[in-house]
C-alpha cells in the first residue's frame, strides 16, 4: 500500500470517476495497487449523508460495501494516529478531519491522494495533489 485516499478522492473515485484526471484514474485502476482509506473518512461521509449534504445511490451500509473494493483497505483510528494529529507541524487548516487523515498518511508512511488545495503544499507529509476535472453539463 502506497496511497491513502482522502475523503474527496475516495468519493470521486466511487461516485464521479469522470472528475478524476487520467493519471489518477490509471493509478486507481491499477490492479496491483492497494489503497488505504481512513475510518474517519467513512464517518465524514456518514455525517454528510445524515445531514442531507451527500445523497448516495443506495442506503449507507450498502453503499459502504459497494464502495470498498478489494483493493481498498480501511485503516482504523489508533492512539498513534491521534497523537500524530495533535502534533502536526505548521498544519494549514483547523479541520480535525484533515488532521486525522494527514496523520494517518504520516503514521503509515503513505502518500495522501487529495484534491484539497489547502493541503496541496503541506511539506510535512507526502501529498499527491490532483486538480479535479469539472463535470460536463
Amino acid at each position: 500500500m502506497n496511497y491513502l485516499l482522502d475523503t474527496s478522492a475516495w468519493l470521486r473515485s466511487a461516485l464521479h470517476p469522470e472528475t478524476l484526471p487520467a493519471s489518477v484514474t490509471e493509478l486507481i485502476a491499477n490492479p496491483t495497487e492497494t489503497f488505504g482509506v481512513s475510518i474517519f473518512t467513512l464517518w465524514e461521509i456518514a455525517k454528510k449523508n445524515q445531514k442531507g449534504k451527500l445523497p448516495l445511490p443506495m442506503e449507507l451500509t450498502a453503499w459502504f460495501k459497494a464502495a470498498v473494493p478489494d483493493n481498498v483497505q480501511i485503516i482504523a483510528l489508533t492512539p498513534e494516529i491521534i497523537v500524530e494529529a495533535a502534533r502536526l507541524p505548521e498544519f494549514p487548516t483547523n479541520d480535525p478531519a484533515h488532521e486525522l487523515i494527514v496523520a494517518t498518511a504520516r503514521v503509515f508512511k503513505l502518500s495522501l491522494l487529495t484534491s484539497d488545495t489547502k493541503l496541496k503544499n503541506y511539506r510535512h507529509a507526502r501529498i499527491r495533489y490532483f486538480k479535479p476535472i469539472e463535470p460536463k453539463t
